[in-house]
């Protein structure tokens, strides 16, 4: 059976925080005594090298050491180049854009037109906005001669 102290009595141990039975395990016991020196050992070769690393930096920050910053790198000609074309076709484009007409104006229908005037002002405004792959199937559409007449349909 291992009598030995755990990894959280261990901890324990080290932290200073162990019970009386834990600290009694470390003086009787020769395996973790030396489990505990080794860990000792190891923390203050860690110590030392942080301290070490830590005297080096202060030195190298009080003495006149200067470090070398490169400059910054020059933009390219091609660089510039893009940006300038960039700033004339934002320029020049527009004037080569073709202007939208602006609408025209459209009379408000008043309460006094005809059932035909209306019915001629729709078919004007259906006519001109029927897409151009659309204008054959218009001709398929029956005048109002043919649909007036009954049972006619061509």
């Amino acid at each position: 059976m291992n009598n030995h102290l755990s990894e959280n009595q261990f901890e324990t141990y080290v932290l200073g925080e162990a019970s009386q039975a834990e600290s009694e395990h470390v003086r009787e016991c020769s395996e973790c005594r030396a489990e505990v020196e080794r860990f000792g050992k190891a923390l203050s070769l860690f110590r030392s090298a942080v301290s070490d690393l830590a005297d080096d930096r202060v030195a190298l920050h009080s003495s006149n050491v200067t470090t070398f910053i490169p400059a910054a790198a020059p933009i390219p000609k091609w660089r510039w180049a893009l940006v300038v074309a960039g700033f004339v076709a934002v320029i020049v484009i527009p004037f080569f854009t073709p202007k939208s007409k602006p609408l025209e104006p459209v009379a408000p229908v008043s309460a006094e037109m005809s059932p035909e005037a209306v019915m001629e002002r729709l078919n004007r405004h259906l006519s001109r906005t029927a897409p151009a792959p659309m204008e054959p199937v218009m001709a398929l559409i029956p005048s109002e001669e043919l649909a007036s007449k009954p049972g006619s349909v061509q």
